[in-house]
Order: structure tokens, then sequence, then C-alpha cells
């Protein structure tokens, strides 16, 4: 199996303390917004450990979705409560309802910035969030003062851990069954994640994506495609491994690279200084799984009696490989975001490029010594649909807001208290938050290290 993954890293944050004191009014929001922050710091703790099972990092990242849904998720009628609740008596005279009303009014044709601060400091954009993107190399993290900005790029992050933990995997010098298995599921869960934050969260945001970043549709796509992809890959190793029919593993490896055409495809209208070393992974490995399909194609032909059109595919297969080639090595002088690894020299490529070999010359042997069939210019159209095998993402939903953030807790936020106060205090905070990289350990990808799903 090629587990010679180019992974883009990690996306880096600022620590978030969810310093609430100076605007808390009851021990009960204070704890929950405690219970957040080490819910966020666990998290981004985990991001360290590529080995981690995935079921504990299913565990850690709903427990976080979970309680940041509350600073977003706010129900209307809890919002007034909390935003007025600390400032109003319980027992309003008919005349200060009347004068209540009348400012309501004027509220309505002023806009968010203009209006009291009772109605424009909510839950929502009350703390500042930095996220750096994956493509953006020495370029400034992007902050805004948007949870549900922290909740989509965290999304993003912890699909990312899951393609990460695939390559971590795929890396070991000998690959058992249930390892190939936990490979196959991780890349379909973060094709989900990364489809549901791109279909149904990204959009939500108060601010546009900005263009290459991981919040951009097409770099999400681009993500969905290649994880399906890669777990094709998974697949088409199994059916080798098993000794399938050569026209089901052609035909699996005609889609897969197709998937990879689609997936750069995705990035071919974008600033190809930042996604160019993405582009000649995906290039490479379209290239690779085209001459990988004409290869087995052509193995089938042969055993079909049909020489001449199998010697033309392996003739073509050997062209494609070699175009491959070229193409790792301008992969490996690339500028870009990602890790960088020599594919060509891997075991998995040389021990493909061998069996190509092998297969052409006893294709254009037995055409020479039996079959004497002309071999024609073009190769035939390799019409091979595959019905078994595809990869589809396995679909995510985001889990519920949390039973902790009850109206009662929600009217522990005084917006009214020391406002003045926790502004200043807001801007300092942003000043000192500084970005926190997440140390990812190599996945060293050598000539020595081939993968075997036994």
């Amino acid at each position: 199996m090629a587990h010679w993954f180019h992974r883009n890293p990690f996306k880096a944050t600022a620590a978030q303390s969810f310093d609430v004191r100076k605007i808390s009014m009851k021990s009960d929001f204070n704890k929950v917004m405690g219970d957040l922050r080490n819910a966020r710091n666990a998290l981004l703790s985990l991001f360290n450990d590529p080995l981690a099972s995935p079921d504990k990092m299913e565990s850690v990242s709903s427990d976080y979705f979970s309680l940041i849904q509350g600073l977003f998720e706010v129900p209307a009628s809890t919002t007034d409560n909390a935003s007025t609740s600390q400032t109003e008596t319980a027992t309003e005279t008919e005349e200060s309802k009347t004068e209540k009303e009348k400012d309501n009014k004027k509220d309505k044709n002023k806009t968010e910035d203009e209006r009291p601060i009772g109605m424009a400091i909510t839950l929502k954009t009350f703390f500042k969030f930095k996220w750096t993107q994956t493509l953006y190399v020495g370029k400034p993290p992007l902050v805004e003062d948007d949870a549900e900005f922290d909740f989509v790029n965290m999304g993003i992050n912890v699909a990312l851990w899951y393609t990460k933990h695939a390559a971590k995997l795929a890396a070991q010098p000998e690959l058992k069954m249930e390892d190939a298995k936990e490979i196959h599921s991780c890349l379909k869960k973060a094709a989900g994640m990364f489809k549901e934050f791109k279909d149904n969260q990204a959009g939500k945001l108060k601010n546009p994506p900005q263009k290459c970043s991981d919040l951009d549709s097409n770099v999400l796509e681009c993500y969905i495609m290649c994880c399906q992809a890669e777990a094709q890959e998974v697949t088409i190793a199994r059916a080798v491994e098993k000794k399938h029919k050569d026209s089901l593993i052609a035909a699996l490896a005609n889609e897969t690279s197709k998937y990879f055409q689609q997936a750069d495809h995705m990035l071919n209208s974008k600033d190809q200084i930042i996604v160019g070393k993405w582009r000649k992974y995906l290039q490479l490995k379209e290239k690779f799984y085209k001459s990988y399909a004409l290869c087995y194609y052509g193995s089938g032909l042969l055993s079909d009696e049909k020489c001449g059109d199998s010697v033309r595919c392996l003739m073509d297969s050997n062209q494609a490989f070699e175009e491959t080639d070229k193409l790792c090595k301008e992969y490996i002088t690339t500028k870009g975001a990602g890790s960088t690894i020599r594919p060509h020299e891997h075991a998995f490529y040389r021990s493909f490029q061998k069996d190509l070999q092998r297969k052409l010359k006893k294709s254009e042997s037995e055409n020479g010594f039996i079959y004497h069939h002309k071999i024609p210019p073009v190769a035939p159209n390799m019409s091979l649909q595959a019905t078994h095998g595809l990869v589809e993402p396995t679909p995510y939903t985001v889990p519920f807001l949390s039973s902790n953030w009850t109206k009662a807790v929600y009217t522990g936020f005084s917006i009214s208290k020391n406002v003045a106060q926790n502004k200043k205090s807001k801007v300092k905070t942003e000043k000192e938050g500084e970005v926190q990289n997440i140390k990812e350990p190599d996945i060293k990808v050598t000539k020595d290290n081939e993968c075997i799903v036994s």
C-alpha cells in the first residue's frame, strides 16, 4: 500500500482561557466555562499524539464540540434574560416598561455597534480566537471574535488528525489487517468531517472565508476527495494481496486516479505559490494510479489473449510511470506547506516498477513467440466501471449542545458588569495570545519501509 502520504501541517491556535471573572455573576457559569477551557486544552493536547485511539479522539472532540456550541447556539429568550437580568429590578413599574419599549424601538434603527452595550456584546463574539491555516506558510494567523470560528477550525483540525493517524499507522514496517481497516475507517471519517464542516458549518461564519484558507470551500472539497482517494488505496492493496481479478484492480485504480485528478482541479484557480506543493502530490498520485490501472488492464488483456492490446497498455503504463517519476522529483523541490518525502525511493513505488517491467516483458515475449499481434498505436479504451470497493465519506454528525448549558447557567453571564474593564483586558489578551504550534512527530518513509496487508 502506498503510505507515502503528503500531509499538510496541523492548524495552530492561541491558548484561550475563557476568563469570565469580570462578567460572571454566578458560579454555575464559571464552572461551564472552566469545563470548556479544559475540553479545548485536552483536545489540543491530543493532537500531539498520532497514535491515540480514534475512540479517544471521538470522545475528547465531542466534549469540546458540545460545550463550545453553548457560546453561539444561545436561545434568544435566554440571551434576553442574561442581558437584562442584572440591570433590571424584579418589579418594574409600568412607566419604566414603557420607557424601555421606546428605547427598544430606537435600537431597531441602529447598527449593532451603535446599540447599547447590553445588546452589542454576546457570548458568540465575546472572545477572540486565532488560527493558522494549513497552507499559509509564514502568513499571520486569522483572528476572529467569533466562537463559531473556533468551532469550525477545530473541526477541521480533528479531521486532519484522522488523516495523520492513518499515515502514522501505514508507516509501520508490517501492516496487519486490523491496522489496514483502521486506516480505511479513519480516512472515511476524515472525509465525512470535512464534508460536514464544508456543507453545514463554514457558511455560518460572520465573515466570508479567505481564499486558500481551510475555510475555502474548494480547499475543503480537495481534502474530501483526497481522503476518499487515499482510502481507496487501501482497498487496492487489499485486492492485490488477495489476488483479485486484474480487471477489478484496474477499475479501482482508474477511479482512484480520477479522484486525485478532481482534487487537483479544485486548486487550479488558487494561488499556486500557496497550493503548488499540494498540487504536485495530487498530480503524481493521479499519474501513478493511471499507470497502475493500465498495468493491470494490460495484464488482464494478456489473459484474454489480446496480446497486442496488452503490450500497448503496458507500454503506456510505463510511460505514465516515467511521468510520475518526474513529478516526484518536482514535488521534492516545490516549496509550500506539508511534509516532504521522497516517494520515488519508497519500496512500494519501486516494487510496482519491477512488477510493471516484468509484465511488459512477459507480454512482449508472448506476442513475439505465440500471438504475433500487431501493436496498435493507441491503447484500447479502458471501459471499466468499478462496482465494488468505492469509498464514500462516513457521515459525521455534530454532537448535540451540552446539557450543562441550562437557562440558570446563562443568567450568570452579565454583560453589563465591568464592561469597560473587560474591554481593556480583552485587548490585552489578544496582544499576548501567541499561537502555539502543534508538535508533529516525523512519519518516516524510507526505502526499507515496505507495507504489506496480511
